[in-house]
């Protein structure tokens, strides 16, 4: 009994009509004999193939075309708009037309097939579509969507569901992996960021996000992702601290990381410490802690405004009654935002939606008279304005510091100082509610424990010398500047340049004679000279820079730090090398904050069977390109 090649019985398709299954499983081309690969039986090759070098040729089989012609042909119907003209036969022999012969207008009226490098770029650009705006696979298979590209594009093949999941994002996800590898290829410092995500399919992520001057674009700060993948082991040390070695091994930067910021959380303290990498503290969480300690003393005022807006927010009719009351006082028409317990910034949000739209909420409240609904007193209302005030700079510094492509660790001291003069501004104010009062003691407290010794930090401190907008005058204490700008010189000494390992060449004049240097004529000038320019000591080479550096006046705050120093990078070699190491530094870890946010749009309920490799994917893409 013979054995049969199992890929012939699924040879249903029409192009099985133009190709010979071969013995080593390829397609033969019947009309040019080139072989080409059938993986798994798909055929997708062989109708390219057809389509782009054959394109003469029908791909129907026989007895579609007859059907075709006789639907031509056999028409019992004949046109009334011109009369048929008896032609005089001269021959009594009448020629049957040939078979399976399309007529002319085939030819004509077919379309020319879809290149095959336009095929990639819209395929390239499907995919761009997907992950950036959270779409589903499926959305290929949907009919509406299927008839739009039909309409822009008749002859583009759209991609199967699987074809897209298991074929088009993992060649996308692997180019975009190779531009990201070539882009950190020559970074010297980066800075990395990392925290933990559980989707709502209560699969547990861990995410690091990689942050750096680019030499090629050294004017702002790049941002990528390294990844967001599956971590199903337990959130201890010891697990993160493999993760995140694992993680950086893999991209090949563990001897260029300047510093790791985390949250407070000590799990992650101690993971960063196991490393045995510099750590910083996220300022908007320290900043979120405070906050949180602060606006206790107005807990129960908080919670009646969260009684008010759940309220207004499952009751269709009292929502209704509230814009109307809005229309009628000439109020803009705002809806209630509700809090996030974890994010004081939320809360914020909250009183200030609740307060510009305090009359039209006064007097629905009042109409409704509904009894579990427990009013605010106009004691209470005036305690809300204060305490908004007081917060209103703490909320300003927040969205400020949590910029991603701007120079913000600088900033950190000027921000701490700003804080507390302002807190003792309110504490001074005998004016103000004795509630007030209170938050505003706690926040000038809890600013004094959490960020007192911030200025011994010596990433912060040198970062913000190194910062031409700031210098000196970011610093509070006159005597931690001196100890930083001490600090920083030792450090400038054992920087190395690129020219200083290049070999001293002395130049001669050509016109004059060299002199007679065994006097000490020149003695005491050439020493003078070494003295002040450095010679070559590197060391002193650093210090002359910083010393030329520190009297130059501060440029203005709105300019970009980044873009002086790139221009006077060739002015101050050493130091330039010293700042592409520390104005890298993040402030926040909100980077990945904002790439959980996107991940709650990509596992969704449309998207809630994706694998967790897949949404790894999906969202290094989303990020990267």
């Amino acid at each position: 009994m013979s054995t049969q090649n199992p890929l012939i019985l699924k040879k249903r398709s029409n192009i099985w009509n133009h190709f010979t299954l071969t013995p080593d499983n390829m397609a033969k081309c019947n009309y040019c004999s080139k072989k080409i690969s059938i993986a798994g039986g798909s055929t997708g090759n062989l109708i390219r193939h057809m389509r782009t070098k054959h394109i003469s040729v029908p791909l129907q089989r026989s007895n579609q075309i007859q059907e075709l012609n006789a639907e031509v042909v056999d028409d019992p119907q004949p046109s009334t708009s011109v009369q048929p003209v008896p032609v005089k036969s001269t021959s009594s022999v009448v020629k049957a037309p040939i078979p399976n012969q399309l007529p002319m207008t085939h030819f004509i009226q077919s379309q020319r097939p879809l290149a095959l490098s336009k095929s990639k770029a819209i395929d390239q650009q499907l995919i761009k579509m997907i992950v950036k705006e959270y779409h589903p696979f499926s959305i290929v298979e949907d009919s509406e969507f299927r008839k739009l590209i039909n309409m822009l594009s008749p002859t583009y093949i759209i991609p199967s569901r699987k074809t897209v999941s298991n074929s088009l994002l993992p060649q996308m996800y692997e180019s975009v992996v190779q531009k990201v590898r070539t882009q950190l290829q020559n970074v010297s410092a980066v800075c990395l960021t990392c925290d933990g995500w559980t989707s709502r399919n209560n699969q547990s992520f861990f995410a690091v996000t990689a942050h750096f001057i680019d030499p090629e674009n050294d004017i702002k700060l790049e941002s990528v992702l390294l990844g967001c993948r599956s971590f199903p082991l337990s959130h201890t040390a010891d697990n993160i601290s493999e993760f995140m070695k694992d993680t950086v091994a893999e991209w090949r930067l563990s001897d260029r990381i300047s510093a790791v910021v985390t949250d407070n959380a000590s799990n992650m303290k101690s993971a960063i410490d196991k490393c045995n990498w510099r750590r910083l503290s996220c300022f908007a969480h320290t900043i979120n802690l405070i906050v949180h300690n602060g606006i206790e003393v107005i807990e129960s005022i908080v919670d009646k405004v969260k009684d008010i807006v759940s309220f207004f927010k499952r009751s269709s009719h009292g929502l209704a009654k509230l814009q109307e009351m809005q229309k009628q006082t000439d109020s803009p028409i705002l809806k209630l935002k509700q809090d996030c317990p974890t994010r004081w910034n939320s809360t914020y949000d909250m009183l200030d939606r609740f307060l510009k739209i305090k009359e039209p909420i006064i007097a629905t409240l009042a109409i409704l008279n509904y009894s579990q609904i427990n009013p605010l007193t106009p004691n209470d209302w005036i305690i809300l304005e204060k305490s908004k005030d007081l917060l209103k700079i703490f909320y300003d510094i927040t969205t400020e510091i949590s910029a991603e492509k701007y120079i913000t660790i600088s900033k950190e001291l000027i921000f701490v100082n700003a804080l507390q003069k302002y807190t003792k501004r309110f504490i001074n104010d005998v004016t103000l509610p004795q509630e007030v009062l209170n938050m505003a003691a706690i926040l000038n407290k809890q600013l004094f424990i959490r960020f007192g010794r911030l200025e011994d930090d010596v990433l912060v401190a040198q970062s913000t010398l190194l910062d031409p907008r700031f210098k000196k005058h970011g610093f509070i204490d006159a005597r931690k500047c001196n100890t930083a700008i001490s600090e920083l010189r030792e450090k400038l000494q054992s920087i190395r340049t690129v020219q200083d390992a290049l070999p001293q060449q002395t130049s001669a004049s050509s016109t004059a004679p060299i002199p007679n240097e065994s006097s000490d004529i020149w003695k005491e000038f050439d020493q003078t000279v070494t003295n002040v320019i450095g010679g070559h000591n590197t060391g002193a080479a650093g210090i002359i820079e910083l010393d030329k550096y520190l009297n130059e006046a501060l440029i203005n705050r709105h300019d970009n730090p980044l873009l002086w120093w790139s221009e006077r990078k060739k002015i101050y070699p050493r130091m330039y090398e010293l700042v592409k190491r520390r104005l890298c530094l993040m402030a926040t870890s909100v980077p990945c904050e904002r790439l959980f946010s996107k991940a709650g749009q990509v596992v969704t309920d449309r998207r809630s069977r994706l694998e967790s490799k897949k949404i790894s994917q999906i969202l290094f893409l989303n990020h990267n390109m």
